[in-house]
């Protein structure tokens, strides 16, 4: 499985802040030995570098048609699954056939 975000900026949103969580190889390897699939993650800002958003066919044609709108772009194995949001905790824990929780400490 490949899970692609395109986001304008590290904004620190818990949807982006759990993404990142699995975005390591701790991660991808006990994905590898429990799910049997290959995980790769990647996480692209615009704020760093504009080359990801060019060379990506699908993502440069909704930035060319939407603008900058459309962040993020989430891609799975090559298709857009997401436009102008992020997926929630929920929606990436049924992706991965996994349980994810958050704790979030209130103020």
């Amino acid at each position: 499985m490949d899970i692609s975000y395109y986001c304008s900026h590290d904004n620190g949103n818990i949807e982006l802040e759990v993404f990142k969580s699995i975005h390591n190889d701790s991660f991808r390897n006990a994905h590898l030995v429990f799910a049997g699939e290959e995980l790769n993650t990647h996480l692209y800002l615009k704020s760093e570098s504009d080359i990801p958003f060019i060379q990506n066919k699908l993502v440069h044609a909704e930035l060319t048609e939407n603008g900058q709108k459309v962040l993020p772009i989430i891609i799975v194995n090559g298709m857009i699954m997401r436009r102008g949001g992020l997926l929630s905790p929920d929606e990436l824990s049924d992706l991965l056939g996994i349980g994810i929780a958050i704790q979030i400490e209130e103020p």
